[in-house]
């Protein structure tokens, strides 16, 4: 793959990755419109979304399984237009019904993005440059959540945007089936090149003997836990912080969505600039990735608590603008610093042909705190009000114990800063084996 064709192919799987995820936040700013006009309760509501995440997090198993026996290319194609169709005929839905499953549909497309997009990333760049292509991903996902929350703020009516953010990917699937090369397992791998360079194959597929065996990878294990312990806050904080500002502040719900969008923004940049700096850590020192990360999160969270506590005004000033937005992007960002480092994680100690399932099975379990999240706060919330608290205190504790959840993932991650460069180094020796063997027979 020539050097121009692998940059577009990386732009146009980007902006693939951008306009999937903007679909994730197109319901809820218009949950009361949809409940209006199909005459449902709070609770049919929810379960459209919870039907959603539940399916796309679940299918991402037979994805990765599929990306790793299968044409990438391809696959990509097939999911975007699973997914794509539905998510424009969400526009055109005349019942309750007609929602649930057009969301549902379109879960099934959007699941597969996830370890697709990291597989081939994993293909496109060398070890130490991984970090930063992931950290690319990671950032067209968290522009396109912000892109579909500001659509779906601004439009009056709640269908259109579902035309908007889906058309372009009917588009730009076809571009990068034509445009791209399907990237060789394995073939940005240093321990690889040889085999490459003399026009060998690499010739290893997953079977479930090797899937079982991974797991018993002590990296795996560790990043599959904190990846649960670490997306808890994010479920609690994002899910409540404009009725907490709302309550203890005094906000208008534009003023608060506003901070949420800041926050959203410092998030997204985190996660690019956590990516690079991964890489740079790796490249000083075996295993420096998770150093950085797991010192990030510890420090993420701290200033999390900080902006928790601080007494934001209900009518922010200039200034206090200023502050929010150099207070995000310098301090906040810092706890998404661990999305881009996961994955590189996982490329690198798990071998090519398993990455995909590897991936799938980690945004699973990634899910389940995005998922308790929001629960857990709403039982917080209600346990403190009926001891005793205000609802103002209620909110306080309940974002401050949520953002807590970080401190032992940070220090999981301290494990596996010792654990990841001998799981590294294992996979590194089983491909050089394989390099041998695959030479001996040429």
């Amino acid at each position: 793959m020539t050097a121009l064709r692998r940059r577009l192919s990386i732009v146009l799987l980007v902006l693939i990755a951008l306009f999937f995820m903007a679909d994730q936040n197109l319901l809820p700013p218009n949950y009361q419109a949809i409940m209006r006009e199909f005459g449902i309760s709070e609770s049919e509501m929810g379960l459209v979304s919870s039907a959603f995440v539940a399916t796309s997090a679940l299918v991402t198993v037979v994805w990765g399984f599929l990306s790793d026996v299968a044409s990438r290319k391809k696959l990509l194609l097939i999911g975007v237009y699973l997914g794509e169709i539905p998510c424009f005929l969400t526009a055109f839905v005349r019942s309750y019904w007609e929602l649930l499953v057009m969301r549902v549909l379109t879960g099934i497309g959007i699941g597969s993005i996830i370890p697709i997009a990291y597989t081939i990333v994993a293909d496109m760049f060398k070890g130490e440059e991984r970090g930063r292509g992931y950290g690319y991903i990671e950032t067209a996902f968290g522009f396109g959540i912000l892109i579909g929350m500001v659509l779906a703020g601004i439009i009056p009516d709640w269908r259109p945007p579902f035309i908007y953010v889906s058309v372009p990917n009917l588009v730009l699937a076809p571009l990068f089936y034509l445009v791209a090369e399907e990237p060789k397992r394995g073939e940005s791998e240093d321990a690889l090149r040889e085999v490459y360079m003399q026009g060998l194959e690499y010739g290893y597929r997953i079977s479930w003997s090797v899937v079982k065996k991974s797991f018993r990878t002590l990296t795996n294990i560790l990043i599959f836990a904190q990846g649960v312990l670490g997306t808890i806050p994010w479920g609690i904080i994002v899910y409540w912080l404009v009725s907490f500002l709302m309550v203890t502040r005094g906000m208008t719900k534009e003023t608060a969505t506003m901070v949420l969008l800041v926050l959203g923004i410092a998030s997204v940049a985190g996660s690019l600039v956590g990516g690079v700096l991964g890489d740079i850590a790796e490249r000083r020192r075996r295993g420096g990735r998770a150093l950085l990360t797991g010192a990030a999160i510890l420090a993420g969270m701290i200033v999390a608590i900080g902006l928790i506590v601080y007494p934001l005004p209900s009518k922010p000033t200039l200034w206090d603008w200023v502050f929010i937005v150099v207070y995000s992007l310098l301090l906040v960002q810092l706890v998404s610093y661990a999305s881009p480092n996961v994955r590189t994680i996982i490329s690198q100690v798990n071998p090519p042909e398993d990455r995909g399932t590897v991936f799938g099975i980690f945004n699973i379990l990634d899910s389940v705190g995005k998922a308790l999240g929001p629960l857990l706060g709403g039982i917080l919330i209600s346990y403190f009000k009926s001891i005793g608290y205000s609802p103002a205190d209620a909110y306080m504790w309940t974002l401050i114990i949520g953002a807590l959840f970080w401190a032992p993932c940070a220090a999981l991650w301290l494990w596996i800063y010792r654990a990841y460069p001998r799981d590294r180094e294992a996979v590194e020796r089983m491909l050089r084996n394989r390099v041998e063997q695959l030479l001996g027979r040429a």
